[in-house]
């Protein structure tokens, strides 16, 4: 007898009733769609004025619609909850955050504290919903059906990586291409740099865009079987280097740096390497020099034509005073760095409310509250596990910690299986950019225009089809 939603017929017959390629089908496609929905929306509220009001609304479209179809395959019983700790993991962060905005409803009289803590502080709307459709983003890709769906969800993100770097160079050029990041107060020490931001919204974040894709790409160069996409990989991270040069911010240096770090070391233990058939880089070994040497001449070209700057106090000051005035005026006789001050307001606020925390994306609010604490105010910590300890309470900050902890190591695990044929590179692509991502995260900041990707990286890291490669 066909399946039923609670005693109805028809189309929910249709939903229960798929079969397995159908339902596969679906996946993919949500998967896949994640990635264009959100490249979408940052090409949107990177090229319409005032358009940064619809931010939130292409993330809730992704990430809820992952959560609808998530609990139609609990429905269906092809994904059970007692056989994917992940997913408890997930559940448990998804109640800690709803507790921590709870707690603003109960204990805020302000209806604009309430508001910020479930959409988000104006200009970054990393409130409740955004958090749960992280989740769900997430939840989804640990269903990833495939070994060929992780390799088209990583070219596909490489692809819209490769898009927003010719945006980034074009943000580079001094001409009227849309930036929000050209000659700004803040940043007058850049002389007249224009700085590139990609569709990720600050310098920063296209900083740590840049640490997820190119890990990606590093490792499709080094590994990847066919040469045409090899060498488009190998393109990619070239590519992906040179803007996050343009940025002026230490996040791709670091992020970028830990992806080669760890490719590296991975090629390293492979003993025998990887052969190829033909060309010039026949193996692995000459692939990761070639990779190298191209970074490092990027390095030195670019140093030598306009000099590196790295200025990222003055970057989240012109995002968040001058573009966004969200925080308070920067002192310009404090000398201490963006990560000290950001760690500063943090523990302050920790000490405060260690179990909840302050709420959702309400840090700049609360240092407001204060004409001593709104000088050198900062909506972010720059350091994403302090932030979250801080807005949604420690227990929340150390349940993240220990799934990224759960994903890597599982990713350590699973590299035996790609020494043992070479076919998996995937395996290797994943544990690159979600380290580099969780090294970066002490120096970077979660928002709505990056996470994503992160969380959909970790959920393919804990799928079956990862686990078993």
């Amino acid at each position: 007898m066909p399946k039923t939603i609670f005693g109805t017929t028809e189309k929910s017959n249709f939903i229960l009733n798929m079969n397995k390629t159908t339902v596969e089908k679906w996946i993919n496609g949500l998967l896949y769609g994640c990635i264009v929905i959100l490249f979408i929306g940052g090409a949107v509220i990177t090229a319409v004025e005032k358009a940064n009001a619809f931010m939130g609304s292409f993330l809730y479209a992704a990430g809820f619609s992952c959560i609808l179809f998530y609990i139609v395959l609990l429905l269906r019983k092809d994904i059970k909850l007692k056989n994917s700790p992940a997913a408890f993991l997930a559940i448990a962060m998804a109640l800690l955050a709803f507790a921590s905005y709870y707690r603003v409803v109960l204990t805020e009289s302000s209806q604009e504290y309430i508001n910020t803590a479930l959409l988000g502080e104006t200009g970054r709307y990393e409130g409740l919903l955004s958090i749960i459709a992280y989740f769900g983003i997430f939840l989804l890709a640990t269903c990833a059906p495939s070994r060929e769906t992780v390799k088209k969800i990583f070219f596909i993100l490489v692809c819209s990586g490769i898009m927003q770097a010719i945006i980034a160079v074009m943000q580079h050029i001094p001409w009227d291409f849309p930036s929000d990041f050209r000659k700004l107060p803040a940043i007058l020490l850049l002389k007249n740099v224009n700085l590139s931001s990609g569709l990720s919204d600050s310098p920063i974040f296209y900083g740590t865009f840049l640490t997820i894709v190119s890990g990606i790409a590093i490792a499709g160069a080094v590994w990847e079987e066919d040469p045409k996409i090899a060498r488009i990989y190998g393109a990619a991270a070239m590519l992906f280097f040179l803007t996050g040069l343009f940025t002026s911010s230490v996040i791709p240096l670091i992020g970028i740096g830990a992806d080669v770090a760890v490719v590296l070391v991975i090629e390293i233990f492979n003993k025998n390497g990887k052969k190829y058939r033909s060309g010039l880089l026949n193996s692995s070994k000459k692939r990761i020099c070639a990779v190298i040497l191209g970074l490092a001449a990027i390095f030195g070209i670019v140093f030598a034509a306009q000099g590196i700057y790295l200025r990222d106090k003055a970057i989240a000051y012109s995002d968040a005073f001058n573009r966004l005035y969200i925080v308070g005026s920067p002192s310009p006789v404090n000398e201490k760095s963006l990560w000290e001050i950001g760690r500063e307001r943090s523990v302050t606020m920790i000490k405060d409310s260690p179990i909840l925390g302050i709420g959702e994306d309400l840090m700049a609010k609360k240092q407001l509250e204060s004409e001593e604490l709104m000088i050198d105010s900062i909506d972010r910590s720059y350091n994403e596990y302090l932030y979250t300890a801080a807005t949604r309470g420690v227990p929340a900050s150390a349940v993240y910690i220990l799934l990224i902890g759960i994903v890597i190591y599982r990713l350590i695990r699973s590299i035996k299986r790609f020494y043992a044929n070479g076919e998996e590179w995937y395996i290797p692509a994943l544990l690159a950019a979600v380290s580099a991502y969780s090294v970066q995260a002490w120096f970077g900041a979660s928002a709505v225009t990056v996470a994503p990707y992160f969380w959909l990286l970790l959920g393919l890291s804990l799928s079956e089809t990862v686990r078993r490669a």
